[in-house]
């Protein structure tokens, strides 16, 4: 019947006392057949009721899937606001929408447009307790082509909120990253001690492992959360759990000329080479994570793959005051590293005076010889750090001692 009016020519943009037109009703009924109609014969597609409302807003409401393609296929406004800032996506999203929400969104629909009162789509979703709406918009929310996990990106933002709501929608915390990250790792990472708890929990695996084998306590203890480490270590964390160690052979690391000894650049503590929290923690030049790790009965002396302890670590690193933190509890200043290395060579080496002069401190073996026969002077006069040179000698260093190429100061 309504057909029949459109063709004998009745207006179609005649609206009631709220400003409801014809498009506005079909659409809120999901009458596909008579939008068409209405479209086809030129009503005007962004026409708004009293309240602001386009066909779209009504359309999105109501959940008539159908309805919202077909009139954003035919041009309208995907992020019109109504008199109150309300969008259509808005609108789907209050009311659960999911699949309206989701077309919304790939067709250009923006969810930060907030309301008039503040609320985005997110936020009034969350307010409902719509865990899928939530997860969908969260997920789309992400930047660039990469879409992580919802969960990922709550934990990401430290978002304990939505975290506890998509828990409740999905029971699993330990959704996985394409590289093995898990919630758990994030919040560890970010020092977040309400979302760890929360993770932790609803039963978050604590010993879970990355690709490269880091466990939630690698994470804390690289960046420095003393809290979160005391947290996982008393839900169990494997203190001495170890990352991937990439594989080289004896023979091969035996095989390194004096040269490559000396001026690899990058000394394997710093690659996936078994490396636990201590050694991470003393990287990061961490002392309250140190003294945590070690009230935890971590191993002071544990070892990588290349025998580097945490004492080598900051070492290199040149953190003189983890050093004293490591030496006052215990650490063997004349470990060595499975090329020999002690200590004191990688302190001379990297010309770290300070860590040096500590060392010495505590009995460093000023004459200590590394696989190839280097002692700290070979190391430093090789450097050509005078400084160091200079004082190893004041402390005694002999300046004839040999090694399997030559005496210290034929290097040149």
């Amino acid at each position: 019947k309504a057909l029949e009016h459109i063709k004998n020519g009745i207006d179609i943009n005649t609206a009631n006392q709220n400003g409801l037109n014809a498009l506005h009703l079909a659409s809120k009924e999901g009458h596909v057949k008579m939008v068409l109609e209405l479209l086809h014969n030129g009503i005007v597609l962004e026409t708004t009721t009293k309240k602001g409302n386009t066909a779209l807003h009504i359309a999105a409401l109501a959940g008539q899937e159908q309805v919202v393609t077909e009139l954003v296929n035919y041009g309208t406004n995907v992020n019109a606001q109504s008199q109150k800032g309300f969008t259509p996506l808005y609108m789907a999203a209050q009311e659960n929408h999911l699949e309206v929400v989701k077309f919304l969104l790939e067709n250009g629909a923006n969810q930060s447009i907030p309301t008039e009162d503040g609320f985005t789509p997110l936020a009034v979703a969350l307010q409902q307790g719509h865990e899928n709406v939530v997860a969908l918009l969260i997920s789309y929310g992400t930047k660039g082509k990469v879409r992580l996990p919802a969960l990922h990106i709550a934990a990401r933002n430290d978002d304990t909120r939505t975290a506890a709501v998509l828990l409740q929608n999905d029971p699993n915390p330990d959704v996985l990253s394409k590289n093995g990250i898990t919630p758990l790792h994030i919040a560890s990472r970010r020092g977040n001690v309400i979302m760890v708890r929360l993770l932790l929990d609803r039963g978050a695996q604590i010993d879970a492992k990355t690709k490269d084998e880091l466990t939630p306590l690698h994470c804390a203890a690289r960046n420095g959360h003393f809290r979160i480490i005391e947290i996982l270590l008393d839900n169990g964390a494997p203190i001495q759990a170890k990352t991937k160690v990439q594989h080289q052979t004896q023979s091969k690391r035996s095989s390194l000329s004096l040269f490559e000894c000396l001026m690899q650049h990058n000394e394997s503590w710093s690659k996936s080479n078994g490396l636990s929290p201590i050694h991470m923690a003393a990287q990061g030049d961490h002392m309250d994570c140190v003294k945590q790790l070690l009230q935890y009965n971590a191993e002071i002396d544990d070892i990588t793959l290349d025998h580097l302890t945490p004492l080598h670590v900051a070492a290199h690193c040149g953190h003189h005051r983890m050093a004293k933190v490591l030496l006052d509890k215990g650490a063997k200043p004349n470990s060595r590293a499975l090329n020999g290395f002690t200590p004191l060579h990688i302190a001379c080496k990297k010309n770290h005076l300070r860590v040096m002069d500590l060392l010495l401190k505590h009995s460093a073996s000023i004459e200590a010889v590394t696989e190839s026969g280097l002692t700290p002077l070979h190391v430093a006069s090789f450097m050509g750090h005078l400084n160091i040179v200079k004082i190893l000698l004041q402390k005694g260093a002999s300046p004839s001692a040999s090694n399997v190429v030559r005496s210290p100061f034929k290097f040149q």
